[in-house]
């Protein structure tokens, strides 16, 4: 049975950034291809209009304000009632909740309790998405001005689904009623390998030779996703391997992720920039483009600090690509198989990371076994129709009850 469904979302691609957002994106595209219908509430952005469809999807876009600092900050405060005007106006039986705006811990929270209450007052489910630890120790923690009012929020949500093992415990101990466990899917028909003869082909267009190894890394560049890591190890390496090359793919900009702090890795970048073997590719939104150069690198590398569910890693897998990732139990454990389809690395540790670099940048044929071996594990595992399948019984399941 068709079902009417509403994200409520402050941010949106492609004006903002997030692995989250695009998943949830693609998801509710999938959706759309099913029968449902999706409508989307989101914050007006220049050069964006204020009403269009996008892959079947509607998409409603609050007043812009104006785009000064001020007239921003107003249009975080305003969205919240926005929203609840324009729902008086929509159809909907669930409503996939995000976030409202605000401009502090008070104003976002009190603009996420609105909201969610004028949804509840229609009688629509709520569903919020975990998808990201609170912090590098904690999966869920109700510490602090921000997560004590988050409280009010999450105890009118019908669902709060957990993308992990590790965030679903997190959030079981608070709300036992209401956690759900569903880990991310992969886009297995976007993210696959690419035939000898079509990577050979590809990888001279970006002149790289036969016996150039690749790394890849994709991820804001920052300390979260353990950029500095990684940029280290790979300059302390350069000298002994002249054959690495480097693709750096993902925003390092505040103009390209709005949650980027320009600051903190600056220095690297600018040494990374200076060697003809490092590539800046920036942010892609073309996910097929990022499919392909996915699948023409060698090793993927992903040391991150503080993750929900590691997907970057995952559609490396996809591609046929062997990573290597930190290790954090139930998160970025979930998919990647310990000397089978990548290998782990401790958190924050270079040394580990160095001795993992060096592993599989030496072994050829343990690169491809690996690399085969990942791609059939998510093909298996983490295929996104089983994925999409068990989010439309998520949502019927709601309205069932």
């Amino acid at each position: 049975m068709p079902m009417n469904i509403l994200f409520v979302s402050y941010h949106y691609w492609p004006p903002h950034f997030g692995g989250e957002l695009l998943i949830s994106i693609e998801r509710f595209e999938s959706l759309v291809q099913r029968g449902h219908r999706v409508i989307v509430l989101t914050s007006g952005a220049s050069g964006f209009p204020d009403h269009e469809v996008i892959n079947g999807i509607e998409i409603f876009r609050s007043p812009k304000v104006h785009s000064s600092k001020i007239g921003r900050g107003l249009r975080r405060l305003l969205f919240p009632l926005w929203a609840i005007r324009m729902m008086k106006k929509i159809d909907f039986d669930i409503v996939h909740f995000s976030g409202a705006g605000g401009v502090d811990p008070i104003t976002s929270n009190f603009g996420n309790w609105l909201t969610c209450k004028a949804a509840k007052k229609r009688g629509a489910k709520l569903v919020w998405v975990h998808s990201l630890a609170d912090t590098e120790t904690e999966m869920f923690s109700e510490a602090g001005l921000d997560r004590r009012l988050r409280r009010f929020n999450l105890k009118q949500i019908d669902t709060i689904v957990a993308v992990s093992p590790a965030l679903y415990e997190g959030v079981k101990k608070y709300y036992p009623n209401s956690a759900l466990c569903l880990p991310c899917g992969i886009h297995d028909d976007i993210f696959s390998p690419c035939s000898d003869v079509e990577r050979r082909a590809s990888r001279e267009e970006y002149s790289i030779s036969e016996n150039q190894i690749v790394i890849s890394f994709l991820g804001s560049v920052g300390l979260r996703k353990g950029f500095d890591l990684l940029a280290n190890t790979f300059l302390e390496l350069n000298g002994q391997s002249p054959e690495w090359v480097l693709w750096v793919m993902g925003p390092y900009t505040k103009k390209e992720n709005q949650n980027i702090d320009n600051s903190e890795v600056s220095d690297l970048i600018d040494r990374l920039q200076e060697f003809r073997n490092v590539r800046f590719w920036g942010r892609i939104d073309d996910r097929k483009q990022l499919a392909t150069l996915l699948a023409l690198s060698d090793i993927f590398v992903f040391p991150s600090r503080k993750e929900g569910m590691g997907i970057a890693p995952m559609e490396a897998m996809a591609a046929g690509v062997p990573v290597i990732i930190s290790r954090i139990p139930g998160v970025t454990d979930l998919a990647n198989i310990e000397g089978k389809t990548g290998l782990y690395v401790e958190v924050g540790d270079v040394q580990s990371l160095k001795s993992a670099m060096v592993k599989l940048g030496t072994d050829k044929q343990l690169r491809q076994a690996m690399g085969k071996a990942a791609h059939e594990r998510i093909r298996a595992e983490f295929g996104w129709v089983n994925y999409i399948d068990k989010w439309e019984q998520l949502y019927s399941s709601l309205l069932e009850k």
